[in-house]
């Protein structure tokens, strides 16, 4: 038995559902910062990115689907020492991603991907994206509103960070720190963070 051919989903109607959607997530959601990833030097044959930059950030609002607090494992102590594996859901709406994210220049991509970061300022946590729902089943009249984010709390491996945010710039700073303190017997000089500094002869 065919559907009724006399009621058909509308332009309008999706588009009063849409503003309703975006409109709801700005009075229920928080205000988080999407930084893209920039991919430096890709490996074709294993599809991963040895070094990955993130240099911009713009401001959104998400609604947070994991209301009874992140999920995930969350805090223990495993045989490498305390990991913390928190995760969130979030949803953020397709036409405001596309007004603010879509929209800078030289970023291409129409939806978020795998492997970008969201920062959520409340908790001062960093986010990647681990997985992107952007075909969800139920077709509200016709047509999806929003991108559902499946998000994991970021591990820093060496990603250079410089998105103009001071709160999140701290992140590399904080973890290079960390890295780049060594001993020497002899020498001196005032180091840069990202210098690469060697003992010996030149």
């Amino acid at each position: 038995m065919a559907t009724n051919s006399y009621f058909r989903p509308q332009k309008g109607e999706q588009r009063i559902i849409e503003d309703l959607v975006v409109e709801s997530i700005k009075i229920h959601g928080h205000d988080f910062v999407y930084m893209p990833r920039t991919l430096v030097k890709e490996d074709e044959l294993f599809g991963e990115d040895v070094l990955s930059t993130f240099n911009r950030g713009v401001g959104i609002e998400m609604y947070i689907e994991s209301v009874d607090g992140f999920e995930g494992d969350g805090d223990f102590i495993s045989k490498f020492g305390l990991e913390i594996r928190d995760s969130v859901k979030l949803s953020v709406s397709k036409k405001r991603f596309e007004q603010e994210v879509t929209a800078l220049e030289g970023y291409s991509v129409q939806n978020p991907r795998e492997g970008d970061l969201i920062f959520f300022p409340l908790t001062k946590g960093l986010f990647e994206i681990k997985h992107v729902e952007h075909e969800n089943p139920f077709y509200q009249l016709g047509k999806l509103y929003v991108y559902d984010l499946s998000c994991e709390l970021f591990q820093y491996g060496q990603e250079d960070i410089d998105t103009g945010w001071t709160d999140i710039d701290t992140v590399e700073t904080d973890n290079t720190d960390l890295a780049i303190n060594i001993t020497m017997n002899s020498g001196s000089g005032s180091y840069l963070v990202g210098e690469k500094v060697w003992q010996g002869g030149s």
